[in-house]
């Protein structure tokens, strides 16, 4: 079918206007205008001082630029987006020209005011810059600040600037012989219908802080300023950021949708809106809602998610694993297809109108236009493609399903304990909506909480009083019973986790669909992960960096400990996750370290292509064998020249540089924050011990392990690597190392001197004579025993087997010494499954916040390892 056989506004066009008929006959008007020719030809109406004339011209140019619209689309000659680009365009290009014109009118009366300033912001599908081809502007309009007219005739700013923005808008909107411009809606600014037609900047923000209400939130959501001075509404956006998209997750956003979901639906039953794509059921409103939600919810910890653009939000969600994949494109393709509807409806006679037609006639004319050759399949496609929205608006927005364990049965004492609960002076001072909330929760925790002992409960309720300054958790958990279930299971198992979540509600978001997957992260996607963080940030912010960073270390060490309670994630991948964490942060922290002093006193010599420092981990972290809450043993190597000055305006000797560089990285990773501190440090290993330099020179620390080390600082090298900071002195370290852990060494004085050493740690350590208790690290046949006899083993054998200095870790330790014949496998294999028994118990307590004292549940296992130590340290 024919575009003018449809439109009758196409045919009414063509009618009033030959020169436009006969721009069309040429195909002058197939190729969609840039959005610079389309803003000219509106910038040319702003020469025109009569207003009666600048309207009639206005009113022509948009005849003219709609019929051009309207033609392309029902052609096919351009995409949707394309036409709702060139709708938005001829939006803004037809304000700004109103405004200039209808504010030096006001000039021209009254004197220039003493701010000129003033902003339009565009709303909805304007703000989207994905404005219908027949639809209403919807605008709300600011100025700079109070004050008066230069005039000869004084008026203040604010009557001055009312006058503009109501002639402004009677000249877009007003039906004259000449048809309109745009419809203009100023509804949704501050006050409603009620509040003035524009505001100073200050009232605005003063009106959302003190009476903004939650549908407004959504309203901002695709708020952009679109006329006037860009600066002043952008930066009036920018403070609205935090009333828009709230810091911590805010699941109230659903009860909001909820709310607005219930009006339309009422306002669409009462006027028969049910054939509707916008406001039906599965209509565009529906798939909006959807978006909104997840960008409000999310937002704050996202700024992508930030965006006007319902396409754009789209694509973040699917960037951030917000929305599976396959059904954010589903949704897209439905939404997009709906708003072509939508278009095409539209187009018929220039009205604004989403409701398909009621006649045969006209339905079966929309569904030709639309490429059907019957009306019946155009009706199921529209079916099918609104259920699919519908499906997925109810699952996601639509009241949660009821609990699986509602019907189990609840114990007197829960009963009794969250009765009580309620009643207690915190919970009965909540404002009304919070209140419900936690009741809501409460109510679905009584069945939940019967299935463990009282801890349980306690622990609950611990969380719970943390949530009542935020009521955003609460309404979580009352829209997601599964992620509660999970809750009260994990806390039921692990009250390191519970303690974890009460510190730091914001990890209650990682029980939200959280998969094995999104844990299991190699060192170089958490790298990314953190750094993608840390860019949204001020880079000069200490304090913001450091809260950032334990967000980041505590929110991925609760994500591995979750699914190491379920024992979905084996011992060994959870240590390399906790020790990557470290190292991901440790990396950080020394680059902003660095910058810090290097900002002050420029760089140092010796630093010319990398940063001359360099992180060695032992222990736990140089063994990727980290624990939650494991110390970090570090060791800080130089590469600089310690007496040459730095290249800065105020310049320090090298030496001095890199000691100011490694204090600003120990007291960044130890400062207490509300979270808690990073990681505590240990630097105990360094050269010289307590009495050495904080960092020293590569060569100073070769010689100083050639000639100066004691054994068990050898031991300790054993097990190190570099973790962070210089490349190419990190390559100098490791050769460093591979050539102290090959140098031959007399075997028995080695032997005695580590079971010297032992000896001496079970004395100050182990579990004192007597007493029932096991400590599994330093008692005979415990941990120590068996990461001695491995350094032991390495020590003695690296200088005829170099391939033994290539790991740090136990476990990949023992594999070379079976390889390389050192040791026997049963005996390797022993260790081993004895060592990897410890640690696995030693984490359990930990999360069970056990005290490291066990039981003798591991007595077979300590009498293997004593008597191996027997056989190749006492007895050899």
């Amino acid at each position: 079918m024919d575009a003018l056989d449809y439109s009758h506004f196409l045919a009414e066009t063509c009618r009033r206007d030959p020169e436009w008929a006969s721009a069309l006959r040429a195909g002058r008007v197939d190729v969609t205008p840039s959005a610079e020719a389309v803003r000219a030809d509106w910038n040319c109406l702003c020469d025109i001082t009569e207003t009666a004339m600048f309207d009639r011209a206005a009113r022509q140019l948009r005849m003219r630029q709609q019929a051009g619209v309207y033609w392309r689309l029902l052609q096919g000659l351009e995409p949707d987006t394309a036409t709702m680009a060139t709708m938005t365009v001829m939006a803004e290009a037809s304000l700004e020209a109103s405004l200039t014109h209808h504010f030096r009118s006001q000039v021209a009366l009254w004197g220039a005011p003493s701010d000129p300033r003033i902003a339009i912001i565009g709303m909805g599908k304007l703000g989207g810059r994905e404005l219908n081809v027949s639809s209403d502007i919807d605008i709300f309009c600011v100025y700079g600040s109070d004050g008066d007219t230069q005039g000869p005739r004084v008026r203040d700013n604010a009557d001055f600037f009312t006058r503009v923005i109501q002639g402004m808008a009677k000249s877009l909107d007003q039906q004259t012989a000449d048809g309109f411009v745009f419809r203009v809606d100023q509804r949704l600014r501050p006050w409603g219908s009620a509040g003035r037609l524009v505001l100073p900047v200050s009232a605005v923000t003063a009106y959302y802080e003190q009476h903004g209400r939650e549908w407004e939130r959504f309203a901002l959501v695709k708020a952009r300023t679109v006329a006037g001075d860009l600066s002043l509404g952008e930066s009036l956006l920018a403070e609205l950021t935090p009333f828009m998209y709230r810091k911590y997750l805010d699941f109230g956003v659903f009860e909001s949708i909820r709310d607005l979901k219930q009006k339309i639906a009422a306002e669409v039953r009462r006027q028969g809106k049910t054939d509707n794509v916008k406001l039906g059921e599965g209509g565009i409103r529906e798939a909006e809602f959807i978006v909104q939600a997840l960008q409000l919810l999310r937002g704050g910890q996202l700024p992508d998610l930030r965006t006007p653009s319902m396409l754009a939000a789209i694509d973040a969600l699917i960037r951030h694993e917000l929305m599976p994949a396959s059904v954010a494109r589903q949704l897209r393709a439905d939404y997009g297809w709906l708003r072509h509807v939508e278009h095409v409806i539209q187009a018929e006679s220039d009205q604004q109108t989403q409701a398909v037609p009621a006649e045969p006639e006209r339905r079966l004319v929309l569904a030709q236009m639309l490429g059907f050759s019957e009306v019946e399949a155009f009706e199921t496609t529209l079916q099918q493609t609104m259920q699919r929205i519908r499906h997925e608006f109810t699952q996601f927005l639509g009241e949660p399903e009821t609990s699986p364990t509602a019907s189990n049965p609840i114990s007197e004492a829960v009963i009794q304990r969250l009765e009580a609960y309620l009643l207690e002076p915190q919970c009965e001072r909540l404002e009304a909506v919070a209140r419900s909330r936690l009741v809501r929760v409460i109510g679905l925790l009584g069945p939940l909480l019967s299935r463990y002992e009282a801890p349980c409960t306690d622990r609950m309720l611990a969380f719970l009083t943390t949530c009542l300054r935020r009521s955003a958790y609460l309404a979580l958990l009352a829209e997601e019973p599964t992620v509660l279930q999970r809750m009260v299971d994990l806390i039921a198992q692990s009250p390191w986790i519970a303690k974890r979540l009460t510190e730091m509600p914001i990890l209650l978001d990682e029980l939200l669909g959280l998969r094995v997957d999104q844990v299991l992260l190699d060192r170089q996607a958490l790298g990314r992960e953190l750094q993608s963080r840390l860019a949204r940030l001020d880079p000069d912010d200490a304090e913001a960096l450091i809260e950032t960073l334990v967000q980041f270390a505590r929110g991925q060490a609760f994500r591995v400990a979750v699914f190491e309670v379920t024992e979905d994630i084996p011992l060994m991948r959870v240590s390399d996750q906790l020790t990557w964490i470290a190292e991901a942060v440790i990396a950080e922290v020394l680059a902003f370290a660095y910058r810090d002093v290097e900002a002050k006193h420029g760089r140092p010599v010796g630093a010319e292509q990398d940063s001359g420092i360099a992180v060695l981990g032992y222990g736990k972290l140089g063994g990727i064998e980290m624990s939650y809450g494991s110390d970090l043993d570090l060791v800080f190597v130089h590469a600089i020249d310690a007496q040459a000055e730095t290249s800065g305006a105020s310049p320090i000797e090298g030496g001095v540089f890199v000691q100011r560089v490694v204090r600003r990285v120990i007291a960044l990773l130890e400062t207490q924050t509300r979270f808690g501190k990073l990681f505590e440090i240990d630097i105990r290993l360094r050269p010289s011990g307590r009495s050495g330099l904080m960092v020293i020179g590569l060569d100073a620390f070769a010689k100083y392990l050639d000639e100066e080390a004691w054994t068990w600082e050898l031991q300790a090298f054993v097990r190190a690597r570099p973790v962070a900071g210089d490349a190419a002195l990190s390559d100098q370290l490791v050769a460093l190392r591979r050539s102290v852990l090959v140098t031959p060494r007399p075997l028995a004085q080695l032997r005695d001197e580590v079971v010297a050493m032992r000896e001496k740690m079970r004395t100050h350590l182990a579990t004192p004579t007597g007493s029932d208790a096991v400590n599994l690290k330093h008692d005979a046949g415990g941990i120590v025993d068996i990461e001695f006899m491995v350094q032991y083993q390495i020590l003695a054998h690296a200088s005829q087997y170099p391939e033994l200095a290539t790991y740090t870790d136990n476990i990949r330790q023992l594999e070379g010494l079976v390889t390389t014949g050192c040791v026997q496998e049963a005996d390797a294999r022993l260790l081993s499954d004895a060592y990897v028994r410890y640690r696995r118990s030693q984490h359990h307590a930990l999360l069970a916040e056990q005290t490291a004292r066990q039981d003798h549940s591991f007595a077979v296992e300590r009498a293997q390892v004593q008597a191996l130590w027997a056989t190749w340290m006492i007895n050899h």
